[in-house]
């Protein structure tokens, strides 16, 4: 029977293939042509192993249907189920969320030769340091205050409409962007889509928390798939960018993003029918005043509450380990671009291209890993020690690969390829860490937990902060030293939190 391909191919003829002959369950031929035979090794052995195993677990389970001896737990991960097609549309809605917040990081070039209509800070003329804030905090600081908002709403709103509205709004704040005619106008679209994009979590865990109890680390794995695919698409905006122009890709990335995030629509939260409330506004000037007397009262209540959550040490320990985590991967999220332009300046076309496939690809699998290790230790009483060791080594062993992926004298297929085995083995952390943290603290306290450990990500955008003081010549080194010492650091604190955790299963 003939051979049917299967190719995606960028601009300049770099395409991944696989080739699959008709009806009979054989795995297909992949080949990679990306102009370096390290990469086409990687991508084709990563590509042909998934194929075969779920071609396996496709035949057992028709063989175990047939039987009837498929459990109901299995039946409900059928995409014909409710839950797992709700689980798909929030996943879009993820995808565009992520997107939208990354294409920025696409969209910049601070060599010298770098032309306006290709790179908004030439365009816009601010410099990497303007950059390093508009991309960490100029996002985080809104981003973290509307988080306390989103949370409350969720808890009180129709979810599926509320993550349908903030997509509207970030989507809106994306494709603004190409309206800017300086940085500041820029910052205050950034800010606005960081307001927009705060809803998107809360609404979307507290959902599959209800709907996944059995499978709540794998569940928020595959949501959390988003990051990665999101990331893969953002990184096409580089291909677009060097075709169109960035105020086009704004443009672009926006409408699309308003069509990931409305088929949310077509559901509803039987749950919570109650519309989003604003804050009253005080009746007087003598009743505001009482309301600002409050504020300390209430912000300490807040603390003594969120450091309660995470008094054991074991917690503690898990929550350093992550924001030094959450540094590493902030740091690369918005300094890889810059630094791959820097040093592969030729190769920017391609790079877009490879970093999707890593991002969407290598990131993916190792996230939805790390989340059925997580589930499938606590189900066979491993325990939270278990997870913490799980963690420790992902961070330990990504180390020595992420500096090697900028390391002097590689070209740029052994660069791709050391980031790709790197994205193997650093993002199967977060599940892990999460099911770690849930069973280290009081039951009662795993949301306030949570909380604390949601809002190390404000914490995390440090370092891209600070790389952004170096001068652009310094900035690879920067980027290089400093993920891998947090990587290190990371792993060591998480060894720690080993030594607190219990090695049975918690409560």
């Amino acid at each position: 029977m003939a051979a049917v391909p299967l190719s995606f191919s960028s601009a300049q003829g770099h395409s991944l293939r696989a080739t699959s002959w008709g009806c009979k369950r054989q795995p297909p031929t992949f080949t990679a042509c990306t102009g370096g035979p390290m990469v086409a090794a990687v991508a084709s052995t990563l590509l042909t192993r998934v194929w075969a195993q779920a071609s396996r677990a496709s035949d057992r389970h028709v063989a175990r249907k047939a039987r009837k001896e498929i459990p109901e737990e299995e039946t409900l991960w059928s995409p014909a189920s409710p839950r797992v097609q709700i689980l798909g549309l929030l996943l879009l809605a993820c995808i565009a969320n992520q997107a939208c917040r990354a294409l920025p990081f696409y969209l910049v070039d601070f060599a010298p030769n770098a032309q306006a209509s290709q790179a908004m800070n030439q365009d816009l003329a601010f410099s990497s340091a303007d950059y390093g804030f508009f991309a960490t905090l100029g996002f985080t600081i809104p981003f973290t205050l509307a988080s306390l908002w989103a949370g409350v709403a969720a808890d009180s709103a129709d979810r599926f409409r509320l993550t349908a509205v903030a997509g509207v709004g970030w989507s809106i704040c994306t494709a603004g962007m190409a309206l800017s005619s300086s940085y500041g106008s820029l910052l205050l679209s950034r800010a606005l889509l960081g307001l927009s994009q705060a809803a998107t979590n809360p609404a979307a865990l507290s959902l599959i928390a209800e709907l996944f109890p059995d499978a709540r680390a794998t569940a928020n794995a595959i949501f959390g798939l988003g990051i990665y695919l999101g990331g893969a698409i953002a990184s096409l905006g580089a291909y677009v960018d060097e075709q169109e122009g960035w105020r086009t890709t704004c443009v672009l990335f926006g409408v699309a993003s308003v069509a990931a995030s409305l088929p949310v629509l077509s559901k509803q939260d039987a749950h919570k029918n109650e519309t989003v409330s604003l804050p009253s506004l005080p009746a007087n000037f003598g009743e505001m005043q009482r309301q600002i007397a409050k504020l300390p009262e209430a912000a300490s209540e807040v603390l003594t509450s969120s450091l309660q959550a995470v008094e054991p040490s074991g917690a503690r320990w898990l929550l350093l380990g992550s924001t030094l985590r959450f540094s590493a991967g902030f740091a690369i999220l918005v300094w890889l671009p810059s630094a791959v332009r820097a040093t592969f300046p030729e190769d920017i076309e391609q790079f877009a291209v490879i970093n999707s496939l890593i991002k969407g690809l290598a990131g993916g699998i190792s996230s939805v890993g790390g989340g059925l290790a997580a589930d499938a230790l606590r189900s066979r009483g491993f325990g939270d020690k278990a997870a913490a060791y799980f963690c420790a080594a992902s961070s330990l062993l990504a180390a020595p690969l992420w500096y090697l992926t900028l390391a002097d004298g590689f070209g740029f297929e052994s660069s791709m390829t050391f980031l790709c085995v790197e994205y193997l083995v650093a993002e199967s952390w977060l599940g892990p860490a999460i099911s770690a943290l849930q069973g280290s603290v009081d039951p009662k306290r795993r949301g306030a937990a949570q909380g604390v450990f949601s809002s190390l990500t404000a914490l995390g955008n440090g370092l891209p902060v600070v790389l952004g003081l170096l001068a652009p010549a310094e900035l690879t080194e920067g980027l290089q030293v400093s993920v891998a010492v947090c990587y290190v650091l990371s792993g060591i604190c998480f060894l720690c939190a080993s030594r607190h955790l219990s090695q049975e299963t918690s409560s």
